[in-house]
């Protein structure tokens, strides 16, 4: 099937960027809720609990997700996952400033996997605050046709670097609960078992990846003394499922540039991202 005419659709939002969400958002990261104010930047992956989706209940599939053919073109695979991107921090978004957001599709590309029939839609989003784009991403999401009986994804690639830092920690079902929340996201394998154990053939409810890269993210700056994130590229390789340690682990590479990984309790890659990083804003 072609996909040409949906390469260039594009759609815009605008949010308000009330103080208030970001207070959920630290409060999801156990962090103090009661530090934030209006004016005060957002953290790392904070902007996706903002402009997050208005589908109507009637609008979405079986799966939690809205259904296909609306902005993301109606891709003909069973299966869909958030597969990597790319993040340019170019400006501080703040609260309490409202902020408009372009998201365009710019690339669709099908593959053959070794799973299967596979498509990759890449998405740009660009939000702007005060004329000027603060966030430039690229998105990838990934389409994949339906398990085999009896086979689930796995994390398969072995950890390739060194690290000089490491912290392990388990999600609960709350953490996953309150970050499907945050953004709004119905897909139900991340809050219901039965679904995500008979219909998508996993063995356990699965981790957000958008949550992975901002614990991840937010683990660079907890340690990272003032340092502002410029740049992240990263790629979910594998899966975390609910109740299994996951470990992120980073490894200084130059003196502007952090090699990060998410990894499960076997020590096999869940998500890898390379982190660039400067002092300040360039105001």
């Amino acid at each position: 099937m072609s996909y040409e005419e949906w390469i260039g659709k594009s759609k815009d939002q605008n949010d308000s960027m009330a103080p208030e969400q970001l207070q959920r958002f630290e409060a999801m990261l156990d962090r103090d809720p009661g530090e934030v104010q209006a004016g005060t930047v957002l953290p790392p992956c904070a902007h996706w609990v903002y402009f997050t989706p208005m589908g109507r209940q009637s609008d979405l599939a079986a799966d939690g997700h809205a259904k296909k053919g609306g902005f993301l073109p109606p891709v003909d695979l069973p299966k869909r996952m958030w597969a990597g991107g790319t993040i340019q921090f170019k400006k501080p978004l703040k609260t309490g400033a409202p902020a408009d957001k372009k998201s365009t599709i710019v690339k669709i590309e099908e593959k053959e996997g070794s799973s299967g029939k596979l498509c990759f839609v890449t998405v740009r989003h660009q939000i702007s605050a005060y004329g000027a784009v603060a966030i430039d991403e690229e998105q990838q999401i990934v389409y994949r046709e339906a398990s085999e009986e009896g086979a689930h994804p796995i994390r398969t690639k072995p950890m390739d670097i060194d690290f000089d830092w490491k912290k392990s920690r388990v999600l609960t079902s709350t953490d996953l609960f309150r970050y499907s929340a945050l953004t709004f996201n119905g897909h139900k394998i991340h809050y219901d078992f039965p679904y995500t154990t008979e219909e998508e053939g996993y063995p356990n409810i699965v981790v957000h990846g958008p949550l992975l890269l901002t614990l991840l993210l937010n683990a660079f700056k907890s340690k990272s003394d003032g340092k502002v994130i410029e740049e992240v590229s990263y790629k979910a390789v594998g899966p975390i499922y609910l109740g299994e340690e996951l470990t992120i682990t980073s490894k200084d590479v130059d003196n502007t540039k952090v090699e990060m990984r998410v990894l499960g309790p076997d020590n096999k890659i869940a998500m890898m991202a390379t982190v660039k990083w400067i002092y300040s804003w360039n105001q």
